[in-house]
């Protein structure tokens, strides 16, 4: 049973960390000088758009804007919701490490040794967690708009969201891999809870 319970354990933070990281949560449409911009985000990368380097340059700043109050506060909402998942799993992550540490220790390794087999346990795992992040974003896309304005009529002072899509698969299945974990943890207790035999 506590066996069965470490395994749950394990696989509901993974989904977890997915689901709160790497798997978009929004979609946001909007417009930038003569281009239509689609993009999916996971809730840390925000209003930024993936796709405006190929318009401007990498470390150029646009100033965003959102076509009503309900969509930036929809985002912001968003960003507070997925802080607090992401606190609890990141948690969770550190707990599992810690075990995972003491384990070793227990098992003879070294605490040098233990620390850099966690050191790169979790280098690897933010490298996999960002490359996903990238691809689950390949939804994105950056097309020009077919209009004949001149240069001096397109707006391109601020990039403009004007719809916001909410994804719900990612932050239902963060919030079902909390509740796996929490039923996880319940059931490791009552097996280490000692079974008292009645006698008459």
């Amino acid at each position: 049973m506590r066996s069965r319970s470490f395994e749950i354990t394990i696989l509901a933070i993974a989904i977890g960390i997915i689901a709160t990281f790497a798997a978009p949560w929004v979609e946001l449409r909007g417009t930038y000088a003569a281009w239509r911009i689609v993009e999916w985000h996971t809730f840390w990368r925000g209003q930024d758009a993936f796709q405006l380097a190929s318009v401007v340059a990498s470390n150029y700043r646009v100033p965003i804007e959102y076509a009503t109050a309900d969509m930036q506060s929809t985002m912001r909402n968003l960003f507070v919701l997925g802080s607090v998942l992401s606190v609890w799993h990141v948690g969770a992550v550190i707990v599992l490490l810690v075990i995972g540490l003491r384990w070793r220790l227990q098992n003879g390794a070294s605490m040098k040794r233990a620390v850099l087999e966690i050191f790169a346990l979790v280098t690897f795992n933010v490298i996999v967690i960002y490359l996903l992040a990238m691809l689950l974003a390949l939804p994105s896309s950056l097309t020009p708009k077919v209009d004949f304005r001149t240069t001096e009529e397109i707006h391109t002072s601020s990039l403009i969201w004007s719809n916001v899509i909410i994804l719900p698969m990612a932050p239902i299945l963060s919030v079902a891999a909390i509740l796996a974990q929490l039923v996880a943890l319940w059931n490791w207790l009552r097996s280490r809870q000692p079974t008292h035999k009645l006698t008459n």
